[in-house]
């Protein structure tokens, strides 16, 4: 598990401290997780999970595709499109979807640092 929580943090270019601030915990508890001194709570493994887009499952080493969820509840509202873009997008290590996001939030206009509103 430890490896899993260092690889996701520095695909993603974080410092632990800056992890730390993000998922709620402290660098030193970060750091420990990472070196497998201690494991990570509950609390944290989800905060983990939500922050990397990725299950908790994956983080305990019992999956290895990042055990990306399904979106079920909406599968039969996509179109063929979406349901492409979809299953490419979980494809993609939790870094490249960040990118994925961030691109098409700057494509929409829907991105917090929007550089792309018109003046």
């Amino acid at each position: 598990m430890n490896n899993r929580l260092r690889e996701l943090r520095l695909e993603m270019g974080l410092t632990q401290k800056e992890l730390a601030r993000l998922i709620g915990s402290t660098d030193k508890n970060i750091w420990a997780y990472e070196k497998g001194n201690v494991n990570p709570p509950a609390d944290i493994l989800i905060g983990y999970s939500e922050f990397f887009g990725v299950s908790v499952d994956f983080l305990l080493g019992l999956e290895n595709d990042y055990g990306v969820k399904t979106a079920a509840p909406m599968g039969d509202k996509l179109t063929a499109s979406e349901r492409e873009l979809l299953s490419d997008f979980r494809k993609l290590s939790p870094y490249l979807q960040g990118i994925a996001i961030n691109t098409v939030r700057g494509l929409t206009g829907a991105g917090a640092g929007d550089l792309h509103k018109k003046a």
